[in-house]
């Protein structure tokens, strides 16, 4: 069983927040924080638990937290309520789950259920983790893409520039003739 609680705090804590763990409505939270966002994630066992909890989970934290809410000035307006659960959920629950996202009151929402893995966890962690890039390559021939690459960009010297026999000086003045 994956521990999503765990795997939440990590990615966190590289992103950049300081968190810590509280106990709320009988749940142990992550609670997160950074320059300009703060807000909490709760693991729940189920999409049912998870439905039927949500709305008094967001409110415990928000009483708990009133104080330093009111005091974080603009930053109180990026307080986030992440709500997951490892267990997928049916198609009754999960339109219901969408409705949580929508739901624009006290805090912005994140939601998502049937996480497994780490890459799933940040995946739902994305609105709120700085920008990544994951450059995925094709798995193909290496020189057909960069001689596809090169007739896109300079026809004339498309055939010159990977053999070995044409001259280096040759290859220069064919891609300077475009």
């Amino acid at each position: 069983m994956t521990d999503i609680r765990s795997i939440v705090q990590v990615v966190l804590q590289k992103a950049g927040y300081r968190t810590w763990l509280e106990s709320i409505e009988r749940l142990t939270i992550v609670c997160f924080e950074d320059d300009a966002v703060m807000g909490f994630a709760c693991v729940f066992e189920d999409a049912a638990s998870l439905l039927a909890s949500w709305r008094s989970t967001e409110t415990a934290f928000l009483m708990r937290y009133a104080e330093n809410i009111r005091a974080a000035g603009q930053k109180a307006w990026n307080v986030y309520s992440v709500f997951l659960c490892e267990a997928a959920a049916d198609a009754v629950q999960a339109r219901e789950i969408q409705w949580i996202e929508e739901d624009l009151e006290r805090t912005r929402k994140l939601v998502a259920t049937g996480l497994i893995s780490r890459d799933e966890v940040i995946t739902a962690l994305l609105p709120i983790l700085p920008f990544q890039y994951r450059p995925r390559l094709d798995t193909g021939d290496l020189t057909q893409r960069l001689r596809k690459r090169i007739a896109a960009i300079a026809p004339a010297a498309a055939d010159s520039v990977l053999d070995e026999t044409v001259p280096a000086a040759e290859v220069a003045r064919l891609l300077g003739s475009e």
